[in-house]
Order: structure tokens, then sequence, then C-alpha cells
């Protein structure tokens, strides 16, 4: 019994496998169009999440039923996995080959009859089906319908007092950072201090950017999403840096170093986080 369970953990551990095997001409390509209703209410858990939740679960039960020997828990959660898998089959047309019904079946009958030479041959066949679908699938889902595009987002430019799309106003914040150094290595420190107003204006604006998206996180806990990338301790080294003009005689060496702590902590992270997918959103438009 104890190379049973081995077994049975082996084959666990083979069908959610956190890390996919990718194919070397492996493509993100945009999700189909039909499973969009799937997502439509934001404010929801997708049916598709849920439904890939309830057969994910069904068939962790089924084992964690037999390494305790007991085949009637087995048998009843291999009904549950059929049915859950036959339904997913069903919600996406375009995917509907993805699935091996017939390896499935093959799961419960396997149960019945207690053979474990069958039960291992059609989990590993699920198994393979299950990661070759999510290796191939999994990014372009999260890129569709968990990354919502910048091209919706609008900010409120405090400089120019207008309303910009996300990108132009980027642009605006990046060419504010980029002066504050310009004018400090011309030693033109006046204009220095009126880029570092600018840029702490429209950084500051920046923070309500983060809301549009993470929604729910935004009103829960004593810790904001904003403290990320644009929190409290950036600003707070702008702060330095403008106490550090008021000197009359900045320091080249704290300027360098809160410089980069800005570019390394706020700018490159945040774009680490979000402009991978971003890329891959603009690539989809950009061949429609």
């Amino acid at each position: 019994m104890k190379k049973m369970k081995l077994g049975l953990i082996a084959l666990l551990f083979f069908f959610f496998s956190p890390l996919p095997a990718f194919s070397s001409d492996f493509v993100v390509a945009p999700p189909p169009k039909s499973m969009d209703k799937y997502y439509a209410d934001s404010g929801r858990i997708s049916e598709w999440i849920a439904q890939m939740r309830k057969l994910s679960t069904a068939f962790s039960a089924i084992f964690v039923s037999l390494d305790k020997e007991n085949w009637v828990l087995a048998e009843k959660y291999s009904a549950k996995f059929i049915d859950s898998y036959k339904k997913a089959s069903e919600m996406i047309p375009e995917w509907k080959e993805e699935f091996d019904l017939k390896a499935a079946n093959e799961l419960k009958e396997s149960i019945l009859a207690k053979d474990m030479k069958k039960l291992g041959r059609a989990s590993e066949t699920l198994g393979k089906t299950c990661s070759h679908c999510h290796s191939k699938n999994n990014t372009s889902v999260w890129a569709r319908y968990h990354w919502p595009s910048t091209d919706s987002i609008k900010v409120l430019d405090p400089i120019d007092e207008k309303e910009l799309p996300y990108d132009v106003f980027m642009e605006k914040l990046s060419d504010s950072l980029k002066r504050i150094s310009v004018n400090f290595e011309q030693e033109d420190f006046q204009q220095a201090w009126r880029s570092l107003d600018v840029f702490k204006k429209r950084i500051t604006s920046l923070r309500s950017v983060c809301s549009k998206c993470h929604v729910d996180e935004w009103t829960k806990g004593s810790t904001s999403v904003k403290e990320f990338f644009v929190g409290n301790d950036i600003l707070g080294v702008l702060q330095e840096i403008k106490k550090d003009f008021a000197t009359g005689e900045p320091s080249e060496k704290n300027f360098r170093k809160n410089i980069d702590y800005i570019n390394k902590r706020s700018c490159k992270t945040c774009h680490l986080v979000h402009q991978p997918v971003a890329a891959i959103q603009q690539a989809w438009q950009q061949k429609n």
C-alpha cells in the first residue's frame, strides 16, 4: 500500500505542476471570444474559474480518498470529476479538443475495478492534457481578463489641468523626472527645484491610477496597493531632495542616491510588473 500512496502522490504532483513545459514555438495568442461571457462581471469570480476549481478539487479528492484506501469515496469523487470535466469541455467550443473524455471515463472505470495500472494510465493522460492546455492558454487568459488595458485609463494632469490618456501622461511624468537630473547636472538648481515640484505633483496624481484596476485591494486593509510603487517612501525621498536643494549647495552624492532610489524602487519595479502584459495586449491590437 505504501507504493500505491507514493504513486498517487506522484500523479497529483504531475497534474498540478506549477511549472508547465513550454514548446520552443510557444506563442501567446488571444483567447477565444467565446470566453468573454464568463468574464463579463468583473465583480464576481469568473464562471470558468469556478468550474476549473470544481474540476481540480474533485480530481484531488479522488487521490486523497485512495490514499486513505477509501474506494467508495474515490468512486463518488470520480463521478463529480467527470461531471465537472464534461461541463468544462462544453464551455469553450474552441478548446473542446483539449479535453479527453475517454480518459476521464477510464479513470472512473479503473476505480470501480480497483485497477491501479489502468488508473495510472488514465491519470497520466489527463495530466498531460491539462498541462498542455494550461501552458498553452493560461498566459493569454491572464493577459486579457485579469489585466485591464491601459487604453481605458485617463489621468488628470495637475500641471496642464487636463485629463490625458495614460500613455501620454506617463511620457510627461518621465520627462518631468529627467528634467530634474538634467537641470541638476547643469547646476541650474532653481530650475531643478521647479522640475521637482512638477514631478511630485504628477507622481502624486499617478497614485489615483492604481484604484482603476485594483478596486478590491484599494478598499481592504491598512496598506494600499499604491504603497508598492508610488508610496510615501517615494514622496519622502522627493522631500529629501528638496531639503538638499534648499541649502543652496546640494550634495551630488545624496542627489544621485535619491534619484536612483526613485528609478529602481518606483519606475523600474512598476514597469517590470505591468509592462510585459501591456506589450502582449498592444501586440494583439496591432494584429486586429
